[in-house]
């Protein structure tokens, strides 16, 4: 590393764009630890995750909440797309859903879809108070770390911290699929419909089944790590 930055130093000075660096030799000096001290630490043995079987369950929210789930689907990534979502209360009564043929999309960009159009909804339902769960740890990360404003879907993140940051109380969660089981096949019922938004005041019969498990909180096996 020394000979390296010796070299691009000495290249710098010959074309002029060396940056302000106080103290060269104390530059490498830490940058050589750190190295050490990341290598040493990779070549440890690691833990392995313990998978345990855990009983999952979409849950209800508190009272005077509203639950909204969603979901985006790809056939393929990019691929044909959609999304799906719903509104309910604490009883876990369906306030309304929606269904949206995208396109041609990736899969990342639908799930921000679902989540953009369960929050619209969610506002023009004058919910004040909202549990937003989302299947996507990536988009999740997006929602509530931010993203950098040259990637390709930060119009979209955009889009919606405009809806987080209004008059209302927010809480995004990610959720296992077991959890989200309504919004996954509102997203898929939604490849049987014509492109755009489609509004479900009603519990469309595909899915009406899993809105009674959901009530019942009747719970899937799933594996996790811990």
């Amino acid at each position: 590393m020394a000979l390296w930055w010796g070299w691009k130093w000495r290249c710098g000075n010959v074309f002029g764009v060396n940056g302000k660096c106080r103290d060269r030799v104390r530059f490498v000096k830490d940058l050589a630890r750190e190295v050490t001290e990341a290598h040493l630490s990779q070549s440890q043995p690691q833990e392995r995750p313990i998978r345990v079987e855990r009983m999952i369950s979409w849950t209800a929210p508190p009272e005077g909440w509203v639950k909204v789930n969603t979901d985006g689907a790809s056939h393929g990534n990019p691929g044909k797309a959609t999304a799906g979502g719903v509104l309910r209360d604490e009883t876990g009564g369906w306030m309304v859903g929606f269904a949206l043929h995208i396109g041609v999309c990736s899969a990342p960009m639908a799930e921000l879809w679902g989540v953009y159009y369960g929050l619209y909804l969610a506002w023009e339902r004058r919910a004040t108070r909202v549990e937003l769960d989302v299947d996507s740890e990536m988009v999740v990360g997006f929602l509530t770390t931010g993203i950098s404003d040259t990637h390709p879907l930060s119009f979209l993140v955009r889009l919606c911290h405009g809806f987080i940051a209004r008059d209302w109380i927010v809480r995004i969660s990610h959720v296992y699929r077991e959890a989200n089981r309504l919004a996954d096949g509102l997203a898929n019922y939604a490849f049987s419909l014509r492109l755009g938004f489609h509004l479900l005041e009603s519990v469309p019969s595909c899915v009406a089944s899993v809105v009674l498990d959901d009530v019942r909180g009747t719970a899937i096996s799933r594996q996790v790590c811990i």
